[in-house]
């Protein structure tokens, strides 16, 4: 080969040369090339859109939309360094383009790591979401709705509770009192933003009253969180 490109060399214009060792120099490069793509093209399938984390209690949800590729056929979430993960199967006929799955997960804040796949196993280019998980430690950080003073008037027989200023995070408080004469409990559920709050038909010097307050850890969380009930 090196005798017969030496013959041809001696016939050939410079310029000529130059494009065929070019030619050949590429032709080598591609080759080499497809070594190490010999099962052809990679093949990335369609992302998780719109990647969203909801926090729960002892479990996290998390969200994203579809893309059109028809062939993704699972996703994966991974976390704790890729040790950990779950797989979830896409049929598209049940599925539709929605992806929502809520799993277990003990407290904390976690980075998860999305990936879907085709039906011949080819995994998407990564995307990346935080979720939080509450449990206990947030309960016990939990204060029942501060209660300044409670006060019967007989004309209506009725008591007023004066409410202090709730936490930020709170929903409301229920609160359960027995109404008179029958003793029938009744429940009513107190906004944040009421500062007093009447039980008509009930006494408070001759009976008690319960409550607890309800929580939101965060705007995207799923559960609620409600305080041990206080009797006063």
């Amino acid at each position: 080969m090196k005798k017969k490109f030496n013959d041809i060399h001696k016939h050939l214009p410079p310029l000529a040369i130059l494009l065929l060792t070019v030619t050949i120099f590429s032709c080598s490069k591609w080759d080499d090339y497809k070594k190490y793509t010999t099962t052809g093209e990679i093949v990335y399938p369609g992302r998780l859109d719109s990647l969203k984390a909801f926090s729960g209690k002892g479990r996290v949800r998390i969200s994203g939309k579809l893309n059109a590729d028809p062939k993704v056929s699972a996703v994966r979430i991974f976390w704790n360094k890729n040790a950990d993960s779950l797989v979830y199967d896409i049929k598209r006929g049940v599925t539709g383009n929605l992806f929502e799955q809520t799993f277990q997960m003990p407290e904390s804040v976690t980075t998860f790591t999305v990936y879907t796949y085709d039906i011949e196993g080819n995994r998407s280019v990564p995307v990346y979401v935080v979720g939080k998980s509450f449990g206990d430690a947030y309960r016990r950080s939990l204060t029942n709705r501060y209660i300044t003073s409670v006060t019967y008037t007989a004309a209506s027989d009725s008591t007023t509770i004066s409410w202090d200023a709730p936490l930020a995070t709170a929903l409301y408080t229920e609160v359960m009192y027995p109404k008179n004469p029958m003793g029938n409990m009744v429940k009513i559920d107190v906004p944040v933003k009421d500062v007093k709050t009447g039980l008509s038909g009930f006494d408070f010097q001759k009976a008690k009253f319960t409550y607890r307050t309800f929580y939101r850890p965060d705007s995207t969380c799923i559960d609620t969180f409600a305080t041990q009930f206080t009797t006063r």
